[in-house]
């Protein structure tokens, strides 16, 4: 539950909700839209309401599930994968029979010595 890929999620699902409480305090007042006349402090009293219960729902969730904030445990929750730098090849030495060295670098250039 205290991971970063937990909190993207519970983030993404409390702004989700706020967004639908914004919606339906619009939606009451639709006759009368009006943006100067909105009850903007309203529809954010909502909103915050809707982000308060989503996170705890989450949170909830988690700890009834696996960790995960869905309350079904659907979703699984991997951890982002970072990929690995390639670290350059070691140059290969060769020495001949007759005592020549021969090295291929790792870019594929070969030096005769």
């Amino acid at each position: 539950m205290w991971t970063l890929v937990f909190w993207r999620a519970v983030a993404d699902r409390a702004l989700k909700t706020a967004a639908q409480a914004a919606l339906l305090v619009a939606g009451s007042d639709s006759l009368r839209a009006n943006a100067l006349t909105f009850d903007w402090l309203k529809m954010g009293g909502f909103a915050l309401g809707g982000i308060v219960l989503s996170v705890l729902m989450s949170i909830a969730s988690a700890a009834s599930t696996d960790g995960s904030p869905s309350l079904t445990g659907a979703e699984i929750l991997t951890p982002p994968v970072v990929p690995q730098r390639a670290l350059p090849a070691e140059p290969s030495v060769t020495a001949n029979a007759n005592g020549t060295v021969t090295s291929v670098a790792a870019d594929g250039t070969t030096t005769l010595s």
